[in-house]
């Protein structure tokens, strides 16, 4: 084969200009044994620099093409060009609309080289397959551990570069012609600067997804209409990966119908919750994975209740702020409220031949002292007094005493701090938690002693008050006060710098302010 053959063979064809895909480079048959690295040869070489191929099959044996010779030397001068200004780069000096400006136009370009990354990552496989594995002459194990080393990018990272290139990369015939490539419009868009890696991503996983299910032709006018709404057109702009995922469902409704109900049934599949071991820190690790009716449930449940109370400046407020707690925080304590309903529920399943209950451990000095540790059953790390308080609050206290051996001596009766019927009665009073703003339930909340049990303070619907999970924990330390005036709550805080009633009863409304 002469050499004007091998160069028409390696020559790109491209569906438009602005492709970056590598041709593959002009081949010769051999019958070779090993290879070995040839320092010093000034013979010709692949295109692994210092490497003379001498393994049989088809082999890289002419020097890089003008093709690649072009790429390269187009990066070598983008990277001299950008060097100086990205090195000197200070955001904070930018006018405003220098910065806007800078936002998108770096985006362009980061696109472009994306493009790039993808297809010479899309290529790496091909490069271990057939009479001679490429890369693994150099020693990597693989094509993703190829990709990985050679661009420092994580391995889950060189997994999707490949496997996304590999779908926008043209194919190669054994006559030397281009193929296609299986996403042609997705292609076109991300080799021309206009569909980013993510976006084109959620595309491709898309319709790959439905692509044994979905006549060829619709597919691709599903292609064409996803990648218009993504890039975007004269007429609207380019769409965020986030609204692009929505589009997407939208049309694999529309396209397949009855690909939900193996969906679904492969998510039902997969469910599960796990608690893991405490850590020395006292926190229980939950991580799982919901089905889309329990999840959503459980998401607006919480998010129902995780607001951002705020009230109107007042120089005359005690504090600058209602709740300090980060939405994180405030989704935790929310689940708390959850499981402490739940737990009370009339009909809830027994364990043991009891209601689940929290077995706490702590020696009545303690109590007394207000002061010291106990221990949760199963679990080894401590719990302080103050917290087995609040649990007391709400859960009661059963006492069983030992000597000083460890012998049980005796067994008392389980001592409710609030009986059903005064929290019923409590309940109708509050209407919820009595803190401004928190809008948890009376279902939810714990019944909170507002002179504490140790101090004396009496179980009875006057000393009561209803909080929730998070006000309950943190009372004591403000910047909350409560107290009990004729057996109304009243509140003062942020935004309430006097004694005031509040109440979620919709039965009763709130009593005038006290000085």
């Amino acid at each position: 084969m002469g050499a004007g053959d091998s160069r028409r063979r390696g020559s790109p064809s491209h569906a438009h200009p602005r492709s970056l895909r590598l041709p593959k480079g002009t081949v010769d048959v051999g019958s070779f044994a090993t290879c070995r690295p040839q320092a010093g040869s000034d013979g010709e070489t692949d295109s692994f620099s210092g490497y003379r191929p001498n393994v049989g099959g088809v082999l890289f044996t002419r020097r890089m093409s003008t093709h690649g010779t072009t790429l390269r030397e187009g990066i070598a001068t983008a990277i001299s060009v950008l060097a100086e200004p990205v090195g000197t780069l200070a955001p904070g000096r930018l006018s405003a609309s220098d910065y806007i400006a800078a936002l998108r136009e770096v985006e362009d370009l980061g696109r472009l080289v994306d493009a790039a990354r993808i297809a010479l990552a899309g290529e790496a496989e091909k490069r271990t397959q057939g009479p001679i594995d490429t890369l693994g002459a150099l020693g990597y194990a693989s094509a993703v551990d190829a990709v990985a080393m050679l661009t420092s990018a994580a391995d889950r990272d060189a997994k999707r570069r490949i496997r996304i290139g590999e779908s926008l990369n043209a194919g190669m015939s054994l006559t030397g012609a281009e193929t296609g490539c299986a996403h042609p419009v997705v292609a076109a868009s991300v080799f021309a600067g206009n569909l980013s890696i993510d976006v084109s991503t959620i595309i491709i996983d898309a319709l790959d997804g439905v692509g044994n299910r979905v006549d060829e032709s619709v597919l691709r006018q599903a292609e064409e209409s996803l990648v218009e709404l993504a890039a975007g057109t004269p007429d609207h702009p380019p769409l965020r990966a986030d609204l692009v995922r929505g589009q997407v469902q939208l049309f694999l409704e529309l396209i397949d119908p009855d690909g939900s109900l193996p969906r679904e049934e492969a998510a039902r599949r997969k469910r599960c919750l796990r608690i893991g071991r405490e850590t020395q820190d006292g926190l229980i690790p939950v991580h799982g994975l919901l089905t889309l009716e329990v999840g959503a449930s459980l998401k607006r449940l919480v998010d129902a209740h995780v607001r951002k109370v705020s009230f109107t400046d007042d120089p005359d407020s005690l504090v600058d702020h209602v709740d300090d707690r980060l939405p994180q925080q405030k989704r935790h304590d929310t689940l708390a409220d959850i499981l402490s309903a739940a737990a009370r529920v009339k009909d809830a399943p027994e364990l043991a031949g009891s209601a689940p209950t929290i077995s706490v451990t702590v020696t009545q000095a303690a109590l007394d002292a207000g002061w010291g540790v106990g221990a949760i059953d199963g679990f080894d790390t401590p719990i302080s007094v103050q917290a087995i308080e609040k649990m007391i609050d709400s859960r009661g206290t059963q006492h069983i005493i030992f000597n000083d051996k460890g012998r049980a001596l005796a067994l008392g009766s389980v001592q409710r701090c609030f009986t059903p019927s005064q929290r019923r009665v409590i309940a109708a009073r509050d209407g919820g938690c009595v803190i401004p703003g928190c809008t948890a339930p009376a279902g939810w909340c714990e019944v909170h002693h507002v002179i504490p049990w140790r101090d004396g303070g009496a179980t009875h619907t006057d000393n009561g008050v209803l909080l929730c999970w998070g006000h309950h924990q943190s009372i004591d330390k403000g910047p909350w006060e409560l107290s009990m005036p004729d057996g109304i709550p009243h509140v003062r805080g942020p935004g309430h710098w006097t004694w005031t009633h509040t109440t979620k009863s919709r039965s009763r409304p709130p009593s005038t302010p006290t000085g």
